[in-house]
């Protein structure tokens, strides 16, 4: 079966969109000089991320509003895509979306872009502390055909719930690719020992193991507004195995890798012959107590067609 090499990037995020976007336009030509196929940048590296999640920010909101762009026409996006086109790449990086017809209404997206064009966009569903001051929730969680592998995609908090992979997994996703803002719990001096580093290392090997397909995980690095981040940046096997890792810093875990055939063995012969989605049985579970549901709500932002 063909391979792919999937580069997925550690950056640091600025308040400052025009040098974020030098960033992410030098690291994909860095990419396809590696022969890259596909590259996955952090959640938020387009306008930056909030400076923190427990306090609200007037100053970060306004920033976020004035900033924002629309899914895929905006100014920068057009520039990533013709870079896509030029390099001949798949790219998926974090920003900030505006409705096109609601100008308030904000959305935590990833983006995916294939040397052809434009291909999806992802809208965060699970939104920690003060991303719901910020952002509307996504409602579902797509996936996308290409030349790759069907590919899916989460953001940073997302990964915590086991029903968001896991339906990626049930739609079909070979890929599922994570950009995320996933910062130390303290100021990055306890390093790998710190609690956070090792919920997410967690978090990631779980996900691609219990579905059986491959995990991307991209992340922020250094001090971005009061928080701070650890990198790692990673490419996940379909058995979870860490199979490539940026490291703490700026740069790039880098693998050639066959996609399906990998699957195909995790699903079949590699844990004990046991196909986790065939084995699947689905539990209707109750909603949060805490969460109150109402089944004939439309989400704001959400198309009415």
């Amino acid at each position: 079966m063909t391979a792919i090499t999937i580069a997925s990037v550690t950056l640091p995020a600025f308040y400052d969109k025009a040098r974020n976007l030098d960033n992410l336009l030098a690291w994909m030509a860095l990419a396809a000089q590696e022969g890259a196929d596909l590259v996955v940048f952090p959640e938020q590296i387009l306008q930056g991320y909030l400076p923190d999640t427990l306090n609200w920010n007037g100053e970060a909101v306004a920033w976020q509003m004035r900033q924002a762009e629309v899914v895929p026409q905006g100014d920068s996006i057009v520039t990533l895509q013709h870079k896509a086109t030029q390099l001949g790449l798949h790219v998926v990086f974090g920003m900030t979306e505006r409705h096109p017809e609601r100008a308030e209404v904000l959305f935590n997206s990833a983006v995916l872009l294939g040397p052809q064009g434009f291909v999806g966009v992802y809208r965060k569903v699970h939104q920690p502390g003060d991303e719901k001051h910020v952002y509307y929730p996504g409602s579902d969680f797509p996936v996308f055909n290409t030349p790759l592998g069907r590919i899916g995609m989460l953001i940073c908090y997302d990964k915590v719930f086991p029903e968001s992979t896991r339906e990626l997994a049930l739609k079909g996703a070979d890929i599922m690719i994570m950009p995320t803002a996933w910062g130390y719990g303290g100021d990055g001096n306890a390093g790998d020992a710190d609690p956070m580093v090792d919920s997410y290392t967690l978090f990631g090997r779980v996900r691609a193991l219990e579905n059986q397909c491959w995990m991307i995980e991209s992340n922020l690095c250094g001090q971005h507004g009061n928080l701070h981040y650890h990198g790692h940046s990673r490419i996940i096997d379909p058995l979870g195995a860490i199979i490539a890792d940026s490291g703490t810093s700026e740069g790039m875990a880098l693998a050639n890798v066959e996609i399906q055939s990998a699957i195909l063995r995790a699903r079949s012969s590699d844990y004990l012959g046991y196909h986790f989605l065939k084995d699947y049985v689905p539990v209707q579970a109750p909603p949060s107590p805490l969460t109150v549901h109402n089944r004939h709500a439309r989400p704001l932002g959400e198309s009415h067609e």
